[in-house]
């Protein structure tokens, strides 16, 4: 019996792969690779990196993961076409633009998007160009002030979403009202605006939106102020399990309060800390 292109590929793995492995190594990235195949790859910085280096790195049409620093742009991301396989994209300091998000259509196996840091030409908005994206089920878009209300919107185009977390943004109350659209969210990461001054993203007001969101299962909240009474508005999902509060401004003996009122919720909580505390009592005034 001859063997298969495809048996031949998980037996021995592919000669393109090696090389490209090398030259990532090469290049201080993290390679993990399985059969011979590049499977995942960690690069921290991508800065200096040519556009064949980058077209080089599309060639991996089995990567499952795949974690890139600054130097994801416009013009590189089309680059990465190749990786049909790609089930997970962490991003960090990208200048990925809102027409260029466009770019990320061409990963349909994506299942996980993450944004760190993205630059100010990114608000989001693009971010309603992957709507046709069926497996994508995770999106985290953290540390931008640009992200904000409209990007939100965006957000809650994708429909197909189990998980969004969103944190140090640039979103207001209005821009959380737009989660509403998330009718199979299961997971659910709000934390506090990226501002030292109100508007607020996280507050008292934001937990009477989220008792619409029937879907959630899982729930943090971080960063802020909120009210133990208006809290217990949370025993109307249905189905939540999970509750965590990072870093919200609560006695300890409401948190147990918390617990008795929610027993079936799993109930995580860790009072804030004096970075924490800065931007609770900037956003919230003194207790």
């Amino acid at each position: 019996m001859i063997p298969t292109l495809g048996f031949l590929l998980a037996v021995f793995g592919s000669a393109d792969d090696q090389d490209v492995a090398a030259l990532l190594r090469d290049k201080g990235g993290k390679v993990t690779e399985s059969r011979g195949l590049v499977v995942s790859v960690d690069a921290n910085d991508c800065s200096t990196w040519t556009a064949d280096d980058f077209r080089k790195l599309g060639q991996l049409s089995h990567l499952k993961s795949l974690s890139m620093g600054a130097g994801l742009s416009d013009s590189t991301l089309p680059l990465l076409a190749g990786l049909l396989e790609l089930e997970t994209f962490q991003t960090n300091l990208s200048t990925v633009s809102d027409e260029g998000v466009k770019g990320f259509a061409a990963l349909k196996s994506l299942r996980v998007l993450k944004f760190f840091h993205p630059g100010k030409s990114f608000t989001g908005v693009g971010l309603a160009r992957l709507a046709d994206l069926p497996r994508l089920i995770s999106l985290t878009v953290a540390g931008s002030l640009s992200f904000g209300d409209e990007g939100m919107a965006a957000v809650s185009k994708l429909t197909q979403l189990r998980e969004f977390r969103t944190w140090h943004a640039g979103s207001t109350l209005e821009g959380m009202k737009s989660l509403r659209a998330l009718k199979q969210l299961r997971s659910l990461t709000l934390g506090q605006r990226l501002a030292y001054a109100p508007p607020t993203s996280l507050s008292d007001e934001t937990l009477a939106i989220l008792v619409e969101m029937k879907s959630l299962e899982t729930l943090q909240l971080e960063e802020a102020r909120l009210k133990p009474d208006l809290l217990l508005q949370l025993k109307q999902l249905p189905d939540l399990k999970q509750l965590t509060l990072e870093g919200i401004d609560l006695p300890a003996s409401d948190v147990e309060r918390l617990r008795a009122e929610l027993p079936k919720v799993e109930l995580k909580w860790t009072p804030p800390n004096e970075v924490y505390l800065k931007r609770i009592r900037a956003l919230f005034g003194p207790k």
